[in-house]
Parts: C-alpha cells; structure tokens; sequence
C-alpha cells in the first residue's frame, strides 16, 4: 500500500472534489502508476484531517470515472488503460486535413467519465423508472428541475414547472417556432445567422428576414422599422457571443429590443448555447421579458458535442403548447440521456466541464488573436469561433477554395446569409473544432500566410 497523501488546500470546497482532482493530478503526472494500491478511507482521513466520508466520495466519483476500481477485502487501486483502447482524444476527421468549420469544443476526457457515470446509473435498483415510455412530454421532474438549476448560470431563475426538456437546442428552436407560427409567417432573425435557423425555417414554411448588425448585435432600429411596417411573428437572435460573428449585445440594447417586441407584441426566441462561456454573463432577454420570451440553451456546447439534450423556457402560459408539438413529434425526451445530464449537473461534474471550456476558450482565443491580429477587431470576446473579415482584394469564394487547397476547412459567409443581399467578404473560423490546440495552431499559421501572400492567380475567368 503506498503512502501517499496528497496536497489539498485547506480552503477548498468541498473537499472531495479537492481530494479528486488531486488524486488525477498525482495519476496525470506519474507518481501514481496503474496498479497502485492507495491508503483506506480512514488512513487518508486521518492524514488530511477530513471525514472518513470525505474520501469515501471521493474514491467512489473516482471509480465512477474509471480512474481507480475498488475490490471487496483487498482496497481501492488506480486503474491502467483498458486493453486495446487509445487514450485521451482521437481526431475524428481526416489527419490530412484541419477542419474549423465545426463549432464545438471536445470535453476535458479527465472530467465526466461516461463509462462511469453508465456504471453508477446501473446499479440503481429503480433505473427501469427512465425507460417507462409514459413520462411527461415536457420531461420528468428532477429533470426539469435540475434544469433550471442548469440555466440559473446565466442569470435566469425561473421555477422548473416552466422548464421543457428538449433533444437539443435545435430542437428546442424547431419547437418553439413550431408552436408560434404557421406556414407563411414572417420571422425575424439577424442578417447573418446561425444555419441552423435557416434550416428549420424552411421546414416550417417560414419567411426569414434578416436584420442588419453591428459591433454590438442586432440594431434595435432596424427591428422597430420591420416592426411599424408589418409584425413579424418572432424574433430570433444570439444576444450572447452571436454565431457566426461572435457579438454580444450589450443591457441596453437587450432592453430596447424587449421595448420593441412588447409594444409590438412580437414573441422573442433567444438562443443562449454560448451563454456559459462569459464569466460574468448579461441578463438574458427571458429575464428582462417573461411573459413573451423564450429562452433555449443545451448541453451539448457546454458539456459534450454529443450530449443532445435542450432546456427551453417558456412563459408560463405557453409551457403546454410547447410540449404539445413534443408531444405530437417525438412524445418525449429519451429519459436516459436526460438522466445522464442531470447527473453530471447534480454532482457538479458540469461545473467543472464549463471551467475547463472556459479556460480552453480562452488559451485558443488568444492563439487566433495572436496569429491572426493583423486581420481582426482589436476587441473580440473569447468564443468557439470567430468572424473574419477579408482585405482586399480577397473574395470569400476564393478565399475558401484556397485555404482548402492548403487542407484547411472554414465557413464562407454566404452560409449565414438572410435574403438575397450580398454576403460580406469573410468567414468563420472555428476555434474548438480541433482536438488539440497545436493543430488549431498550424490551421489558423495556414490562413495568416495566405492573407499575408494575398490570392494566387487563377485563370477561371480567362
């Protein structure tokens, strides 16, 4: 058995998870090598001066994770890899080629075991409950209210009863503007958008409208002009970290929009999935108007890419309609995978995936501000991805073609266009869709030489 004791601070809180993350730390780092036999419950407490029960969570979130495994009558070892299985994060696309189109950000493998967490959730004796097909169409219970445990990050306290469990933000958008509107209907959006919308929209028979932005989001001006003219139906926007431009509506703007939308009895649709990243986030438009706003983030940015499940909050008077169309297209939320989020939300594992996405953030945003800081606003809030505007004399179709020549991947504006105006001369650079910082690194090397070098020649208009 080895000695070892670990190094916590006094201060920390709460100390299991202290005793955890020094228990990886000491794995990470070699002093703990697979097949270690680490102290009992009471020998480590005794040595840190905390409860016996203190190291018992700790050692059991540990095996959850699968970093240690524990053995009636003989104790608790760390855990070697599992035969035949690579370690740590695989690319998944091809190694020739540096996708940043993909706005994502792979989790921390260290935080979060899925394996562990499918373990604990075995051994429940009432796991059966989740698969009983007859839940409620706008999810459980406990989901809901872990959900809106989930959403009071960002500022928005609502009670769970106005929470709806959705397969995703997509889909939590879909179903939404499914219960506000009917074919024809006009909806608003900004003139650059998230794809996503445009998608729905054209499932739903809905008339998009773009409405210009500038270095602070959507212009309220532009909104109360479409406004007098005829209503729209909804409004549709990314007031935090806007996707593709990465803007962020400052209060006031967030509240002349609301000003708008009540006097003119415009519903308002916020997408909020990058809400998590801000340190200090602005209040959400759900926040400044309950009764017309709808409020929608997921899991799947701030936890895991393949975590598909939503959280929309609803006003209370409209809950029922927005489960209804649940109800009427998938009946419900596989109670699963909910159970999965909950989970991870409930033992603070999600607290600490947002801390590691945000510092992660942060490191690669400072690679592109660095690489790229010739060609980029010299204020741009840390994001999955940023906009990119092209000098002169650049094209956004040549530019993308080129930089595809060089096994680099980036969205062309014309992707996020509303109407047929013209597309501005850029791109979208995804920050967080490469496994490894060094490969985003060359990738971002790769666009700054050829903006420095300018187009190369071509003779398709010859």
């Amino acid at each position: 058995m080895t000695m070892w004791t670990p190094t916590i601070p006094q201060d920390a809180e709460p100390k299991y998870r202290a005793l955890l993350d020094a228990l990886q730390h000491d794995i990470d780092a070699g002093l703990l090598s697979p097949g270690t036999r680490l102290p009992t419950h009471r020998q480590l407490a005794e040595r840190l001066g905390v409860a016996i029960g203190t190291v018992g969570r700790a050692y059991a979130v540990a095996e959850e994770r699968g970093i240690v495994s524990g053995e009636v009558g003989r104790g608790t070892f760390v855990r070697g890899p599992e035969p035949g299985v690579e370690q740590g994060t695989v690319e998944e696309e091809d190694p020739e080629v540096i996708d940043l189109s993909k706005s994502r950000l792979m989790r921390d493998p260290r935080v979060g075991s899925v394996a562990g967490m499918l373990q604990a959730l075995a051994r429940r004796p009432n796991l059966d409950r989740l698969m009983d097909f007859y839940q409620p169409a706008p999810g459980m219970a406990r989901h809901r209210e872990l959900g809106a445990q989930w959403v009071r990050r960002t500022g928005l306290t609502v009670s769970p009863d106005r929470v709806i469990i959705t397969s995703g933000a997509q889909h939590g958008a879909a179903t939404v503007l499914a219960s506000l509107t009917r074919p024809g209907d006009v909806v608003c959006t900004e003139q650059v958008t998230y794809t996503g919308v445009k998608a729905i929209a054209s499932l739903l028979h809905l008339q998009l409208r773009g409405l210009p932005l500038d270095g602070e989001g959507l212009i309220p001006e532009a909104f109360e002009a479409v406004c007098r003219e005829s209503p729209p139906r909804a409004l549709y926007c990314m007031p935090t970290l806007q996707n593709p431009t990465g803007r962020t509506m400052p209060v006031a703007r967030r509240q002349a929009l609301v000003e708008i939308a009540a006097r003119y009895e415009v519903a308002l649709v916020e997408d909020d999935v990058y809400g998590f990243l801000p340190a200090s986030p602005l209040p959400p438009l759900a926040t400044l108007a309950p009764s017309i706003a709808y409020y929608i983030t997921s899991t799947s940015k701030s936890m895991a890419p393949g975590l598909r499940v939503g959280y929309v909050v609803a006003p209370a008077t409209r809950v029922e309609r927005v489960a209804g169309v649940i109800r009427a297209s998938t009946w419900l939320v596989a109670p699963l995978l909910a159970e999965l989020a909950s989970e991870w939300i409930e033992r603070g594992e999600a607290d600490a995936m947002v801390a590691w996405k945000r510092e992660e953030t942060l490191a690669r945003h400072a690679a592109a501000m660095r690489v790229l800081a010739p060609w980029l606003p010299p204020r741009s809030a840390p994001s999955f991805h940023l906009w990119l505007p092209l000098p002169e004399p650049w094209r956004t179709e040549v530019f993308v073609a080129q930089a595809r020549a060089r096994q680099v991947v980036v969205s062309p504006s014309e992707d996020f266009m509303v109407g047929r105006e013209g597309a501005p001369h850029a791109v979208r650079v995804c920050l967080g869709a490469t496994a490894s910082r060094a490969r985003l690194e060359e990738g971002l090397r790769r666009l700054a030489e050829l903006l420095r070098n300018g187009p190369e020649p071509s003779l398709t208009g010859y």
